[in-house]
């Protein structure tokens, strides 16, 4: 059994507070603060409905402020919560993974 280990927020208050929104015909999750894109992860999701998070991107606003790791959180909480797993091909989900390993249990067993 892992530790819970805390994801920390971003390191800038944000007004209004960032919303993930689902944009599948776009294939990808996307992290917002009212009407500006703060960063975006790009996914596939397989016929088994798992999620291949391919991509995490930060727009150059909210790079190295913590929102790429808001937002990969974000998208874990809502993969959770709908009974999904995850392929983690994306480096930076990978870290996160390694980080915080409570998510571990999100990945699918056929990941490689």
């Amino acid at each position: 059994m892992s530790t819970e280990i805390p994801v920390p927020p971003p390191t800038l208050a944000l007004d209004p507070e960032p919303a993930l929104r689902d944009n599948p015909g776009s294939e990808r999750f996307e992290l917002w603060s009212g009407d500006e894109l703060i960063g975006l992860e790009g996914y596939q999701r397989r016929d088994d409905g798992t999620i291949v998070l391919l991509h995490t991107i930060a727009t150059d606003a909210y790079e190295k402020k913590g929102f790429a790791r808001l937002l990969v959180h974000s998208v874990l909480d809502e993969v959770a919560a709908q009974g999904l797993k995850i392929v983690p091909v994306c480096t930076y989900v990978q870290s996160f993974l390694t980080r915080f390993p409570q998510y571990q249990r999100l990945v699918a067993d056929d990941a490689e």
